[in-house]
């Protein structure tokens, strides 16, 4: 049986790991907003525009995540442990979980990285989203985590644990040797990142074909969807990369798709290699963090829900490394938007936008939680952690996000 007991890989105090943590969020806040980074985005472009490009990035982003991550741990430098410890409890819940937070994320315009990005960049319209999964947070653990928790006790259509229960390498082989982890890496992570390389090639290819060769990519996004998301709407002439890279470090260009990837999977496994052995060692943003600042306006209220709520009884503390990533997150978006002029005070012409965004935010609260987690802290983390539940999330986000793109068209 493998261990189950985490064992801190380098040592050092406590405030090395908050503050790299503290700097990971900034790293994540920063590119992107650069980037224009958007879960969603990526997914409704399929349906709305038969753009392939950024969910193409997407597959890139778990494929380098898996690879990254099990080398290092295939190689011997962070031990198995570290990697599998985390795994979620599989089973409906997270089905069904990921399609109502696909439903609810392309109605409000945002998945959770992307909320909190826009958020912190004048988007009034993801203020309102954030403040509707707080909400749903509490729907949730007063009307659904209590029949949940007792699937998850009894097994019925659910694993009874985590851990190596559900580490592919361990399922596949039935251990945890550097061969097995190694193998299944190559096997896991190959296929992603060369669809994905092929689905981006292919979106490019289409729209050099549209364009009588003369546009290389999709690239610019200045016109808003239905949904309030951008969306391509022309394609700029090549330019020198030196020129490009000049460009981008004084703040005058955002960040292309790839590049913003290539940083999010480092700063992913920055945080995978320094908090191993001490605390959740992946990204983290979730609403769980949104139902900890729930706990504070309700103290406010002189009401205590850690005291008289299942779930908020259950869940994180208040004050940890998620919430500092969270706010450094916020942090650093707001930098990126205020240093490169873009920090403006949105709000949507259409007002019904707002409330659209509200209810949006709800069903995220909802089906966040009763996934276990949202796009960035089960999916990514999920592909990161060789496991198959980020592979259920990915469809079953992926189902919600269509059936709210066909809702919106008849809106």
């Amino acid at each position: 049986m493998p261990p189950m007991v985490l064992q801190p890989v380098f040592s050092y105090s406590w405030e090395v790991v908050f503050a790299v943590f503290a700097l990971s969020g900034f790293i994540l806040g920063w590119a992107a907003q650069r980037g224009n980074y958007c879960f969603v985005n990526a997914m409704t472009s399929i349906f709305t525009v038969r753009s392939f490009e950024r969910f193409g990035a997407l597959l890139l982003l778990f494929g380098l995540s898996a690879l990254g991550a099990g080398l290092l741990v295939g190689l011997g430098i962070i031990p198995a442990s570290d990697q599998y410890y985390f795994n979620y409890f599989g089973g409906w819940y997270i089905l069904v979980g990921s399609i109502i937070f696909g439903f609810g994320a392309a109605l409000a315009g945002g998945c959770n990285l992307s909320m909190l990005y826009r958020a912190a960049s004048g988007y009034v319209q993801n203020w309102i989203e954030l403040f509707g999964m707080m909400i749903g947070t509490y729907i949730f653990a007063i009307g659904i985590w209590p029949f949940q928790l007792y699937t998850m006790e009894k097994g019925i259509l659910s694993t009874t644990s985590g851990g190596y229960i559900e580490y592919l390498p361990y399922l596949i082989f039935h251990n945890v040797s550097d061969s097995s982890i190694l193998i299944t890496t190559i096997i896991y992570s190959a296929p992603l990142i060369i669809l994905g390389i092929y689905l981006q090639h292919r979106t490019k290819s289409k729209w050099k074909s549209f364009a009588g060769g003369k546009m290389p990519g999709i690239s610019a996004f200045s016109k808003m969807n239905s949904f309030g998301i951008p969306t391509p709407t022309e394609l700029p002439s090549k330019i020198r990369l030196s020129q490009d890279a000049k460009d981008m470090l004084l703040l005058k260009k955002p960040y292309g798709t790839n590049l913003t990837t290539v940083i999010l999977a480092l700063d992913m496994l920055l945080v995978f290699i320094v908090g191993s052995g001490y605390t959740f060692n992946y990204l983290v943003i979730t609403s769980s963090d949104g139902g900890r600042f729930f706990e504070y306006i309700m103290m406010i209220a002189g009401q205590h829900l850690f005291l008289t709520t299942p779930w908020f009884n259950d869940s994180l503390p208040i004050v940890d490394t998620s919430t500092l990533m969270v706010v450094m997150l916020c942090v650093g978006a707001f930098f990126a938007s205020y240093l490169s002029g873009d920090f403006k005070i949105r709000i949507p012409k259409d007002k019904k936008r707002l409330g659209i965004g509200f209810i949006g935010g709800i069903l995220v609260g909802i089906g966040v939680r009763m996934a276990l987690g949202c796009n960035v802290g089960l999916m990514w983390t999920n592909f990161a952690q060789i496991g198959y539940d980020g592979i259920i999330f990915l469809f079953g986000m992926l189902g919600g996000v269509y059936l709210a793109v066909k809702v919106q068209e008849r809106l």
